[in-house]
């Protein structure tokens, strides 16, 4: 009987899959003659209709796949050591866009000495998103939560919304069916209703219990509580937290990984030509508008933008201005900056320049130009990233784009440098030295290096490891403990993962 199960789960998991791509094709042709702009009003409205429910059919069919996947592998935990402030920050980022696209406020209550946890990274994070997701989505003014509380052997998860709440004589059937709540069909977001049976297996698989209490109009509590460690779990096969040095980063990658959109924080006074934008560069970036310099410069210092879009001339704030602030803060000064400007003459420019501006643009001007300007940018960061990070470049040789950020990597090598051989230096030490916070910290080395303190140092240590071993002078034993790498077979896995070849190859 299980085996037949599995069958039909594959065979309907292949159909679902299959069903995808002549959906994307449909989606694709939808977007083509939505880009042409020669519709009339009434096409326009009908187009807008068959997206709206082409984004149902594929979120469907997302969420099938991911209670297939969650189904497959039912019995296995891959775990990993992590920290919940560095990770619940990073979810807190991803959704921002949308918190402040909806005028919300989003906020994490972790205890500053929480404990490290053990979790499976996939469930987890499958866990957060769709309860972080629905309470943002059912949630029209007001606040979401993220709250932790440590325990003695377990720890607890609660998400809390100001939303719309759930009808009290429907409430028995959340965790037991796919359903949604009336109001919840009755509102202008789309759903399944399954998003929460997904959740509760999920949670199960974790050995982790879920609840939840509700009110219709005021907002829901989600609780869910965790082992520190899940007993009978297996551990994944590439250790994550063999070494102190080198555990885990639990951020992720806002801007290149996982094929997402770069965040770009676009500042407009002008209401037109900010709506003209944010529709203009939908296409290629995750923007978030503003419409003054002084809510530019606290959005910039809250979401850590890829990238930053300013006018000139606004109120609160001026974009000169908004620039020598970002740049003259170690927190901020790696964020490019591109000002656009009706200002024209030779004095303008140089002053917008002098503030730290990458780029300087003049009103009006060619869309596709400001499109290639800001690739522009992008790929020059992308070539720095992959200088700081080669075992063959010297530090000197890779140029930031500013003397605070040439100063912040200049730190940070010394640091690593000294404690090399140290296998006990670890991120606290590391953020100590610093004078810095973890998340400040991950923030700028992830977007001057690509990559998190932990695999920063690790990496930093395999390339001395791989210049040591190219010398022929020392075994692979020895050159592990030369580089803070305590167990010589956690150094060769890290090194082949690294380059490619095995360290007795060389």
């Amino acid at each position: 009987m299980e085996v037949r199960l599995q069958v039909q789960l594959h065979d309907f998991t292949g159909f679902v899959h299959d069903m995808r791509t002549p959906l994307s094709m449909v989606k694709s042709s939808l977007d083509e003659l939505e880009e042409t702009g020669n519709l009339s009003e009434g096409l326009q409205k009908s187009l807008a209709v068959l997206q709206k429910n082409l984004t149902r059919l594929l979120d469907m069919s997302a969420l099938l796949l991911d209670w297939q996947k969650a189904e497959m592998q039912a019995s296995t935990l891959r775990l990993v050591s992590c920290d919940l402030n560095i990770y619940l920050e990073e979810k807190r980022n991803d959704f921002l866009p949308l918190v402040l696209r909806k005028g919300l406020e989003l906020r994490t209550e972790i205890p500053l000495d929480m404990p490290s946890v053990w979790m499976d990274r996939d469930k987890m994070d499958r866990i957060v998103d769709n309860l972080l997701g629905n309470a943002l989505k059912y949630t029209y003014n007001g606040s979401v939560s993220l709250q932790v509380q440590p325990g003695a052997s377990s720890w607890t998860l609660r998400v809390c919304d100001t939303g719309i709440g759930i009808p009290h004589e429907e409430q028995s059937r959340i965790f037991r069916e796919a359903h949604r709540a009336r109001n919840a069909v009755s509102s202008a977001d789309s759903g399944t209703g399954l998003g929460l049976l997904l959740v509760r297996r999920l949670v199960e698989q974790h050995q982790g219990t879920i609840s939840f209490d509700s009110v219709e109009g005021k907002g829901s509590i989600f609780t869910v509580t965790f082992p520190l460690r899940p007993k009978g779990t297996v551990v994944s096969e590439e250790p994550e937290n063999t070494d102190p040095s080198v555990e885990a980063d639990e951020g992720t990658d806002s801007s290149a990984g996982g094929g997402d959109k770069e965040v770009l924080l676009l500042a407009e006074d002008d209401a037109d030509m900010r709506e003209y934008l944010v529709e203009a560069l939908s296409s290629e970036y995750q923007v978030v508008s503003v419409a003054d310099g002084k809510k530019a410069l606290e959005t910039a210092r809250e979401i850590n933008p890829d990238l930053i879009v300013s006018d000139v001339m606004m109120p609160a704030l001026t974009g000169d201005e908004l620039c020598r602030m970002l740049k003259s803060s170690v927190d901020t000064s790696h964020i490019p900056i591109v000002l656009l400007t009706g200002l024209c003459t030779r004095q303008d420019i140089i002053y917008g320049l002098e503030a730290g501006a990458n780029d300087y643009i003049i009103k009006p001007f060619d869309l596709s130009v400001l499109k290639a300007r800001l690739r522009n940018i992008l790929q020059e960061r992308q070539r720095v990233r992959s200088a700081s990070l080669s075992a063959e470049e010297q530090p000197e040789e890779v140029d930031y784009s500013t003397r605070l950020d040439q100063e912040f990597m200049d730190k940070v090598r010394a640091i690593v440098e000294q404690e090399l051989a140290n296998p006990s230096f670890g991120i606290n030490d590391f953020c100590r030295q610093m004078g810095m916070s973890r998340t400040s910290i991950y923030n700028k080395l992830k977007t001057l290096t690509g990559k998190g303190p932990a695999d920063y140092i690790r990496i930093m240590r395999l390339n001395k490891g791989k210049a040591l071993l190219q010398m022929h002078r020392y075994t692979i034993g020895e050159v592990s403990s030369l580089v803070g790498f305590s167990d010589p077979k956690y150094f060769s896995t890290c090194f082949k993962k690294q380059f490619g070849i095995s360290p007795s190859k060389l």
